[in-house]
């Protein structure tokens, strides 16, 4: 659409109508942001990270939960690991001690037992095996909720109840590592706001050279954020919500909201600058930027839209979170913006500052001298930074995907150390396992002669497995037994069996289920403990047995699997209708394909950042502080999704322009080199604020959130320097008037400007 249809246009027409009805409309706006952050009192109730739809290490321990929900009715757990520099379980001074740090809890109305080492009190603590480490140095203490009680809520309460005094104790197990992540996230999330807020109203001042004029995208990124929250709590209340939407309403709606505040500000002022009253300023404004904005919009939502193809995982509640920031960020700068702009009218410029960036394009200064250079240049320009890019991306070709578990909490968390603790100290002690839960046929004998024979070979054949250490379960419960042992026992009553065998017998097995739970050395996301999952399932199959393989290594592995089925048609959903997007804006049918890959060039230099920095490591760990460790599956496709919308933010922006002096002048030199003048030095101040937002998620605690906050972060650096100021006015350059070439039947013609 040529710059002089803008005010004819919808969006023209409601820039009008904003200043027509000035306080109408934001009488309008407020309301639906106080309804919508209104909703955040409901609090909010989300689910575990992964959903598991289809994977069959949740079906698996369905299958588990169903057959123990009697036997196993209590709630949920959490430990407690004690040390002392002299004593050790058998000095008196010792349990003294433990019993003074637990009695508050003990005493604690959702407690319902209390197990440790030895009985303190008859109706509260109960005997319990594997709580003294192997030299007595440490003693563990198991805290089981009433499952009357929502654990979530009273965990903070009860885990501060504990006073320790003279003794070193960490508070670890279920409930404390899921709280654990909860509270780090969200603290991340306000911490990462505090530090951005400042920085990015000093850009903003930069960019504008007025605080008033600054002030006004940080005013619409509040209602945006806040909204955005609102709508997420009330969803995580109608369906399963992961808790990591409200890091990523928080990352792109801060984001979006500034960057599309600041297209329109900054159009606005410039339509002043040229002249125009104030409303026929914003109604041009409203006719261009406003369309930009809406365009991108749709465009990052797309991208968002894209995390929707991975059920089985949390994703999808990361893509309805962030389209809903997106989408009330559109509102938002195309209403509440509007109506306050018409309302400040020239008094936007107020508050001046001296060092401010120059508000005209008038043929000098850095943004000129590039695009001069550029146009010059267009080869020398390309292919050096195309093989720095692909250089970039290149340490992505050795990447390991798996999940990080506790690990993905920063070195020094108490639960993280806990559970290190217990790894040290506690030869028995099994974090890295897999489970293999059998289910037998109706009127099938866990104990025939026939079953033993099976399962227990089953069982012989996987501990001489690489890398497994232990199998146990009733139908092996010590490797030295032998299948007719076990025949011979089993055929006993239950009450002449060994008590370590009637242990194993109620906690593995019940009529229908036995459990099969396999030890091993290898950390779970490493590639030893991926192939182990995979050789154990595919015996399984071998052998005709109804097994599920469950563990942290198994959902590992059928998170991955969930994560490579799906990627091609996320990618090319993405991908498709994103070239719709930019051909409806544009007309052209290559300027979209180059945009696509464009983007792709950032978003694999990402990538290979993920690997570079977070699984190798390279001296970073320091610096970062986390623990390098597989890639998690889920990052590279949050990355790739939400870059390739964020990055077609500044694609539709410098089209925009270069198209409008296109339709002005039928000039692609001159339409490429205005553009690249005329958006420079927006690119540069909306994509500073975009790395201040997202490098300070790099400072979380959650290395998840870490890596994507960096990931991002680096990616819009990369793209709003390397690719969009040089790589793609190169590319545009070299194309010359075949950018604007589209067949007459999808509304195109010769490659000249439309007459309108």
């Amino acid at each position: 659409m040529p710059a002089s249809g803008a005010e004819s246009s919808l969006l023209g027409r409601l820039g009008g109508f904003s200043y027509d009805h000035s306080w109408l409309v934001i009488s309008v706006s407020l309301l639906l942001a106080l309804s919508l952050s209104s909703l955040i009192g409901m609090g909010s109730n989300f689910g575990e990270t992964f959903t598991g739809e289809d994977m069959e290490s949740m079906e698996a321990w369905e299958r588990a939960d169903e057959a123990f929900s009697v036997e196993q009715s209590g709630g949920r757990i959490f430990e407690v690991i004690f040390t002392h520099e002299e004593w050790n379980a058998s000095s008196p001074e010792f349990v003294v001690a433990v019993n003074d740090a637990m009695r508050e809890i003990v005493e604690h109305e959702s407690i319902e037992n209390v197990s440790t080492p030895w009985n303190v009190h008859e109706e509260m603590m109960s005997g319990g095996t594997g709580l003294i480490s192997d030299d007595g140095s440490h003693i563990k203490v198991i805290v089981r909720f009433d499952p009357a009680y929502d654990e979530k809520n009273e965990y903070a309460e009860v885990s501060e109840l504990l006073d320790c005094g003279e003794l070193e104790c960490w508070r670890t197990g279920d409930v404390a590592i899921d709280w654990t992540f909860h509270t780090r996230m969200l603290n991340d999330l306000w911490h990462a706001e505090q530090v951005a807020a400042p920085i990015i109203l000093a850009i903003l001042i930069i960019v504008f050279a007025s605080v008033v004029a600054a002030l006004l995208p940080l005013a619409i990124s509040l209602p945006t954020v806040l909204s955005g929250i609102g709508c997420i709590y009330w969803l995580s209340h109608q369906t399963d919500v992961n808790v990591y939407a409200m890091n990523i309403i928080s990352l792109v709606g801060i984001a979006v909201s500034i960057d599309y505040s600041l297209f329109i500000v900054n159009r606005f002022r410039e339509e002043l600058d040229n002249g125009l009253e104030v409303r026929a300023a914003l109604v041009k404004t409203s006719g261009t930027a406003g369309k930009a904005v809406f365009f991108s919009g749709l465009t990052v939502a797309v991208g968002l839209t894209g995390l929707l193809f991975y059920r089985g995982t949390g994703l999808p509640s990361l893509g309805i979170g962030g389209t809903f920031a997106v989408a009330l960020a559109v509102f938002f700068s195309t209403t509440f913006l509007m109506a306050i702009l018409a309302l400040l009218g020239e008094r936007v410029n107020s508050w001046k500052v001296p060092l401010g960036m120059k508000r005209q394009v008038d043929g000098e200064g850095l943004w000129a001298n590039i695009a001069e250079w550029v146009m010059r240049h267009p080869w020398a320009t390309l292919i050096p930074i195309v093989i720095l890019l692909i250089s970039a991306a290149a340490p992505f070709m050795n990447v390991n995907l798996g999940l990080g578990g506790v690990k993905l909490l920063a070195p020094h968390d108490e639960a993280r150390l806990g559970v290190e603790v217990q790894e040290d100290e506690w030869a028995e002690y099994a974090s890295n396992w897999i489970a293999v839960v059998f289910k037998f046929e109706e009127g099938e004998n866990r104990f025939d002669n026939s079953t033993i024979s099976e399962m227990h070979a089953f069982a012989a054949t996987v501990q001489q497995m690489p890398s497994v250490t232990r199998v146990v379960g009733v139908h092996h419960p010590d490797p030295s037994m032998s299948a007719s042992d076990l025949q011979q026992l089993y055929s006993l009553s239950e009450e002449y069996w060994p008590p370590e065998i009637q242990e194993i017998s109620n906690t593995t097995s019940t009529e229908e289920i036995a459990i099969l739970y396999i030890v091993y050395r290898a950390d779970p996301g490493s590639m030893e403990a991926k192939q182990l999952v995979r050789e154990v399932r595919a015996l399984v199959t071998a052998e005709g047995l109804d097994g599920k393989v469950a563990g942290h290594a198994a959902l590992s592995v059928d998170v991955i699997e969930e994560v490579v089925g799906q990627t091609p048609k996320a990618v090319a959903y993405i991908l498709i209708t994103t070239t719709i997007l930019i051909f409806l804006q544009v007309r052209s049918v290559l300027i979209p394909l180059k945009a696509i890959a464009m983007n792709v060039l950032s978003i694999t230099a990402s990538f290979g950042m993920l690997v570079f920095v977070f699984q190798e490591g390279h001296g970073f760990e320091n610096i970062l502080n986390f623990t390098p460790q597989p890639v998690d599956p889920s990052t590279p496709v949050i990355l790739f999704c939400i870059v390739f919308g964020l990055s077609m933010d500044y694609e539709v922006l410098m089209l925009s322009r270069i198209h409008e002096t296109w339709l002005e002048t039928g000039d692609n030199t001159l339409a490429v080199s205005l553009g690249l003048q005329r958006t420079g030095r927006l690119i540069t101040g909306a994509a500073a604020v975009m790395v201040v937002v997202f490098g300070s998620f790099a400072l979380a605690e959650v290395q998840i959130i870490k890596a994507i906050g960096l990931g991002l972060a680096l990616a819009v650096f990369i793209d709003a320097t390397l690719v969009r100021a040089l790589v793609v006015p190169a590319a545009m350059r070299l194309m010359g008037r075949a950018n604007w070439w589209s067949p007459r039947w999808l509304g195109g013609g010769p490659s000249q400007p439309k007459e309108e």
